[in-house]
């Protein structure tokens, strides 16, 4: 967005290029299939997992470098073409990456290892989203974007020195891949799904996945050009997202170990208001200026409820699903919501001005949280292990 701004591009083209994150966000149409069927060779030497990880991760590093070497003001449309790679190579990384979250998680723990996840995904924030802005404050943005892909292949590279966990045992390799595709899903999505929504509570969840962060979408890409409007340059807004980066790591071991005292429905109750009021803390700086302690207090307000909030939400998954499918299947119903919000948040911003802007975006919210107050009671997520079979 950050690249975008600089070339002159719209902010309402900006939000649009949201909409290019599809691959990545219906990854669980192929998640089913990189289940259940081995790479040839490499499964064989590395495991299934452990093979699928590695070939997200090449097509993930493919389409970053492409991406660096596309010109936003004359290849818009390879600019598009190469991110959409990269979140098709995203989403196959990371479909094969959740057996390795969800191994072995019980009640006790769940609040403890989303914290850990998101631990793990600010440190990665540091190193390539506010460490690109650095880089690009001083070499530009193609020698970023390559500093970028050379470190996700360092990730790949440390994927290979995890314990791979257990896989089930499939044999599909005498079948064609459209006799394996139809019956990964009907196995692995299908029948989950429906026992999913035989429950009545199930629209509950859906709503829900769909609303709790989602708006946070509308955030990430408009506060960064606000900032910019506004007058901070790009090495400030790096120094306040480092900042924000380690509150938001505080807030997420802290969440966990409040998850884990007052249970997972009200934890997300109270961080979910408190993440609503930090977004109206943006209105401040458009009465104070660039005034770079008013703008670390904001992020970091932000990033502690967030980090928390964020916690609670990946938990949740941890709750309803036990295979990587259904994980990316409950992720696919988030990632639609935040799509939507992502990809309208430019025109909106464009039309209400930026002071309607950050006061509509927390009154969303706290309305999505007061709809998690009123079915409190029959939102109980399941974290029975003995219940999770199905899902």
């Amino acid at each position: 967005s950050f690249w975008l701004k600089d070339a002159g591009v719209s902010n309402s083209v900006i939000g649009a290029f949201s909409f290019f994150h599809w691959p990545f966000t219906f990854k669980f149409v192929w998640g089913v299939f990189i289940e259940n069927y081995d790479i040839p060779y490499l499964s064989k030497k590395i495991g299934r997992n452990c093979s699928w990880v590695v070939a997200g991760y090449l097509i993930l590093i493919a389409g970053v470098i492409g991406m660096s070497f596309s010109d936003p003001k004359s290849c818009l449309l390879q600019l598009m073409f190469f991110a959409s790679l990269t979140a098709l190579g995203d989403g196959c990384k990371g479909v094969a990456l959740y057996p390795y979250q969800i191994d072995g998680i019980t009640k006790d723990r769940s609040g403890y290892v989303a914290g850990a996840v998101g631990f793990g995904q600010k440190i990665g924030m540091i190193l390539t989203r506010t460490g690109t802005l650095y880089l690009a404050c001083f070499f530009g943005w193609k020698i970023a974007y390559l500093f970028a892909a050379a470190a996700i292949f360092l990730q790949m590279v440390a994927v290979l020195f995890l314990r791979v966990p257990p896989e089930h045992i499939v044999d599909n390799q005498s079948k064609s891949l459209k006799a394996v595709f139809r019956d990964s899903v009907n196995k692995s999505l299908v029948v989950g799904f429906r026992n999913f929504l035989k429950n009545k509570t199930g629209i509950h969840f859906l709503s829900i996945l769909l609303f709790y962060k989602s708006i946070d979408f509308m955030m990430q890409g408009m506060s960064r050009m606000f900032l910019t409007e506004i007058g901070f340059s790009k090495i400030e807004i790096a120094n306040a997202q480092l900042l924000g980066a380690g509150v938001v790591i505080v807030g997420g071991l802290i969440g966990g170990y409040i998850i884990k005292k007052i249970g997972l429905t009200r934890a997300m109750f109270y961080f979910g208001v408190a993440h609503a009021i930090s977004f109206f803390f943006y209105v401040i700086l458009l009465h104070t200026g660039t005034v770079l302690p008013i703008l670390d207090f904001v992020i970091a307000c932000e990033a502690f409820s967030g980090g928390c909030a964020t916690t609670a939400f990946i938990a949740t998954f941890y709750s309803m699903c036990k295979t990587g499918s259904m994980y990316a299947l409950f992720w696919a119903i988030h990632e639609t919501g935040g799509v939507f919000f992502g990809g309208i948040s430019g025109v909106i911003s464009d039309c209400i001005g930026w002071s309607l802007y950050f006061s509509l975006i927390p009154l969303i919210y706290l309305s999505v949280i007061l709809y998690l107050y009123r079915y409190k009671k029959s939102i109980e997520f399941r974290q029975d292990p003995a219940r999770l079979t199905v899902y």
